[in-house]
């Protein structure tokens, strides 16, 4: 049996791809403008260079274009957040560089949040394949987690399913604040941004490892 070998993209191919992202940037910068929401195919096209019907040989529907935008962002958060683990000690130090990190992520790029964590755009919802890299975001806080656990750093608690979207509600609702209240924020005078710090530490207090046997939040 001949083994199959992934050849690389040909002229066409590279230029057909160069083009998609071309599309993709534009589509970013007109939901930064407008809103995830008022996503329009005709204004992109006319960004881009292409007739509106061109538009649609690279992406057949404006929610072809979201689905895109949503995975190409939630691989980006996957990236920063193995980063984090990678360049930090395991447990309690790894999961406060995956919190901050995904906060920083959020604040700084306000228009790719809005698709991402906030129902913001009417009647769309990842596709199976755009949505995976958010389960291993998921997978790799979890295992951060279980490793402060092991590591006698956090309550067993912490890592059910109540304690990890505890953790999940405090990193949204700093970046919601700080996205809904002082989005402009110069570098270093963002109001609540810096509240990650202070909020882990009160999830590490309520998780702490020295709670009595069999208790529960």
């Amino acid at each position: 049996m001949t083994d199959v070998v992934d050849r690389p993209p040909g002229p066409r191919e590279r230029q057909r791809r160069r083009t998609r992202e071309e599309i993709l940037d534009v589509a970013l910068a007109v939901i930064g403008e407008l809103g995830a929401g008022a996503l329009n195919m005709s204004e992109v096209a006319r960004r881009v260079g292409l007739r509106q019907p061109s538009l649609y040989q690279y992406f057949d529907s404006r929610l072809a274009i979201y689905d895109a935008l949503f995975e190409r962002g939630m691989n980006q958060h996957l990236e920063l957040v193995r980063a984090a683990v990678a360049a930090n000690a395991p447990g309690l130090p790894a999961l406060r560089a995956i919190i901050t990190a995904s906060i920083t992520f959020t604040v700084e790029d306000p228009a790719l949040t809005q698709l991402l964590f906030f129902p913001a755009v009417p009647g769309f919802e990842p596709s199976e394949r755009a949505y995976r890299p958010s389960l291993e975001v998921q997978e790799v806080i979890a295992s951060a987690v279980a490793a402060a656990i092991d590591r006698c750093e956090l309550h067993p608690a912490a890592g059910t399913e109540r304690g990890t979207s505890l953790l999940v509600a405090l990193s949204a609702g700093i970046s919601s604040l700080q996205l809904g209240n002082d989005q402009h924020a110069r570098p270093g005078e963002a109001r609540f941004a810096p509240l990650a710090a202070p909020a882990l530490e009160m999830f590490e207090a309520y998780f702490s490892p020295e709670k009595p046997a069999g208790w529960r939040p």
